[in-house]
């Protein structure tokens, strides 16, 4: 038997190192990397088992050709000549007629492999296609983070260890960076704290020493109304304010003139609890949050992280104490991304579509979208108003090519399908978001029938479309190499002499992650700068779109979110639990008006669509909410549709994000 090591693929901020075991050239057993220096070994329950997904029996091995209607899934194989043939031709027909910004590439991260996540940017900028706005997941909240703390790297994950408080605010940690956990229980045992703070009981919230539930949105409040407890009882870090920051006394004053009970009714607690987190974070210097993403997903979801960020650095905790810090998203390098994306091709800057509004591109946008490229990405599970994308799918005038592992909900709609290699069959570089790690990967196994990866595909394509530019001409080691070399954080010695596959790199950024003193002249900004005149300087309370839309209110008085759920990693891994539809979360008081009882199947509704669920009525969740974890396939039966139909193409306050988490819908009982 040979063992190899590799790095998990999968959108999480944990980038696993992994140990293949192969016989006979087959994976036979998974395990974690123990010389990982951030998941030391373990690896969470999805992927203890993947190496079953790489070699399953319903992979897409070959290209095939639609037969039947589209959503059908009916294909006929074909010869990977053909489906060049069927792309160039389909290509060059749709620029002739329509202009190339008629076509449309649609990705995501269903990689993290940074050459085969951004494999396609190149071949669609020299084409002259329509560019895709990458928002989906964290944009509003990168924007929110940005505007007052900058781009510089956040505070290392390891700081928690000393902490006395760690704080998992809006993160269900166990589900979604299982490996800060060990980091949270090391703490506790020399005597930290640990608090959670979600609009529901998750899995983190159960075993924390203390659980607040936030209202879904009510945030911003929250982090406002301990931040004037802290001004009034002088609490705030005045040292740090004055050293390290600008702009505070704007928000002092908007402070000021506020009431906390007004607070307290936007963000669900009382003040008694405010209070009481306030104290907590008074009496305890070293703390350290850890910020989730999924608290930005609604319309004023940047807001909330502005206004967290604004809270963390009152306290200093950016000071580069010991113990002390917030983490959203590590960036724990930054690279030359022109060297992988290669913006220069573009013989003049194409419109930009926002991948949350799928729907509405497919269905009026003008000019219309006549070819669709889908990658490393599911849109008819993912994205949201699903209804609005299957329509737009089903066009017969749209010529869609799918490439993918497995028959997804969205490959059923191609009028190509070809298929994808897996991480363990690629080339490739990767840097977790949740630490300071990076890694080089080779490919562990040979390719699966006659699957190639993302960049081969592109790198191909732009061969047979005639495109001879350099960028076209490169491996994906080539590729790799270059943008290694303009890495901030990797030794000269390694820029040099190259990174080897297996070899795993701690970044220097980590040594002044969160460290204010250590960046000369650069201040944290209380007042920010934003471009739009029109958006606030400073955290401020402002309505929702949805939740606070009385009309909707009194047609669908129920608050929807669709947080993720520990069998899936957003729609991966869906093949596994066709037919299942999940559960829903109802509080006892909402499932007794309606006549629901424990177990029943309950569709939710609302003006976009429906999905149907097993209630589980529980104190869990809050009167009001339901609780929707996990994006289940779809399947052909109408009793099968995608969470995502219930959700809006609406977006966050700042990065175009999605709103996910903010749903208004009713439910009722299918007797």
């Amino acid at each position: 038997m040979e063992k190899r090591k590799t790095i998990c693929p999968l959108d999480c901020p944990d980038a696993c190192g992994m140990i293949a075991t192969l016989q006979n050239g087959e994976i036979v057993k998974l395990e974690g990397d123990p010389e990982h220096p951030f998941t030391k070994g373990f690896l969470c329950k999805k992927v203890r088992t993947y190496h079953h997904r790489v070699q399953s029996a319903d992979r897409i091995l070959f290209p095939q050709r639609r037969i039947g209607k589209k959503g059908e899934g009916k294909f006929e194989r074909i010869s990977w000549d053909d489906a060049w043939q069927m792309m160039v031709d389909q290509l060059t027909e749709i620029k002739n007629k329509h202009g190339s910004e008629a076509v449309l590439p649609y990705s995501y991260a269903g990689n993290m492999g940074l050459i085969n996540l951004t494999a396609g940017n190149a071949f669609f900028h020299k084409y002259g296609a329509s560019r895709l706005m990458a928002t989906i997941c964290s944009s509003g909240a990168k924007a929110g983070w940005n505007l007052h703390y900058g781009t510089l790297p956040a505070s290392p994950p390891e700081k928690a260890l000393d902490a006395d408080l760690i704080i998992a605010w809006g993160i269900n940690i166990k589900v979604t960076n299982i490996h800060f956990m060990p980091l949270v229980v090391q703490a506790r045992r020399k005597g930290s704290k640990f608090v959670a703070i979600d609009p529901y009981l998750n899995s983190t919230a159960q075993v924390a020493d203390q659980y607040y539930p936030v209202k879904p949105g009510g945030d911003t409040a929250l982090a406002l109304g301990i931040l004037k407890i802290l001004l009034e009882s002088n609490s705030v870090d005045r040292s740090f304010i004055e050293k390290y920051s600008e702009g505070f006394e704007q928000i002092e004053e908007y402070i000021q003139n506020q009431n906390l009970e007004n607070f307290a009714n936007h963000s669900g607690l009382s003040s008694a609890q405010i209070h009481e987190l306030a104290a907590l974070l008074t009496e305890t210097p070293k703390t350290f949050m850890r910020i989730g993403i999924g608290l930005s997903r609604n319309t004023q979801g940047a807001m909330s992280v502005r206004a967290i960020t604004c809270l963390a650095a009152a306290l200093g905790l950016f000071d580069g104490r010991v113990g002390g810090g917030a983490l959203l998203s590590s960036f724990s390098y930054a690279g030359e991304t022109d060297r992988l994306n290669y913006p220069s091709l573009m013989e003049v800057p194409t419109r930009k579509i926002n991948m949350v509004q799928l729907g509405h591109a497919l269905t009026q946008l003008q000019p219309p979208v006549k070819g669709l490229f889908v990658y490393s990405s599911n849109p008819v599970s993912v994205a949201p108003d699903a209804s609005q994308v299957k329509i737009g799918m089903e066009r017969e005038d749209l010529f869609t090519v799918v490439h993918e592992q497995f028959l997804t909900p969205t490959a059923r709609y191609a009028d190509l399908l070809l298929p994808a290699t897996t991480s363990f069959e690629n080339h490739d570089f990767y840097g977790g978001y949740g630490h300071f790690y990076m890694a080089r990967v080779e490919p562990v196994v040979s390719n699966k029938g006659e699957s190639i990866s993302n960049f081969e595909l592109f790198q191909t394509l732009a061969k047979k479309m005639g495109f001879a530019d350099a960028p076209f001409q490169q491996s994906a080691n080539e590729r790799i190499d270059s943008f290694i070399e303009s890495i901030h954080g990797i030794s000269e010695e390694h820029k040099k002499q190259g990174v080897k596959a297996g070899e795993i790199l701690c970044s220097d950024l980590m040594k002044s992650g969160g460290d204010y003193p250590s960046f000369k002249g650069r201040k944290f900004q209380f007042a920010a700068r934003p471009k739009d005149p029109t958006v606030p300087r400073i955290p401020c309370l402002l309505p929702l779109e949805e939740f606070d839309d009385l009309n909707l209110k009194s047609r669908y008085p129920l608050k929807v979110i669709t947080p993720p759920m520990i069998d899936l990693l957003n729609s991966t891994f869906g093949e596994r639990y066709q037919n299942n539809n999940g559960t829903m979360l109802i509080h006892p008081q909402d499932a007794k008006v309606r006549d629901i009882r424990d177990g029943d199947m309950a569709e939710i509704y609302n003006g976009r669509g429906k999905n149907i669920r097993k209630a589980v009525i529980s104190d869990k969740t809050q009167p009001g909410l339901l609780v929707v974890e996990g994006i289940f396939w779809e399947s052909e039966s109408s009793q099968m549709t995608g969470v995502n139909e219930l959700t809006s193409q609406n977006t966050t306050d700042l990065g175009d994000g999605s709103t996910f988490h903010e749903a208004r819908a009713e439910v009722r009982a299918l007797k």
